[in-house]
């Protein structure tokens, strides 16, 4: 659905933002409801955001090793 309004180049970027946010927020959220839990108020959370910040650099670096990230593939329309 969302295909047939959003060029294909504003999905790429929606989807990588999303995957980001997500990557971020989730272990975070995690953490907290684990806190809420167990009764280790600072434990989960620090645990959840070091956690995301892993998965983050992950993606980054996944990203930046991609070939087409020059963008140069889009412009001839080979993808």
């Amino acid at each position: 659905m969302i295909s047939k309004w959003l060029p294909a180049p504003y999905r790429a970027y929606l989807s990588l933002g999303t995957e980001i946010a997500l990557s971020l927020s989730l272990p975070t959220i995690l953490g907290s409801y684990i806190d809420a839990y167990f009764g280790i108020k600072p434990v989960g959370i620090l645990c959840g955001v070091i956690l995301g910040l892993i998965l983050f650099l992950f993606r980054i670096v996944r990203l930046l090793k991609d070939p087409a990230l020059d963008g140069r593939d889009r412009e001839r329309g080979d993808k």
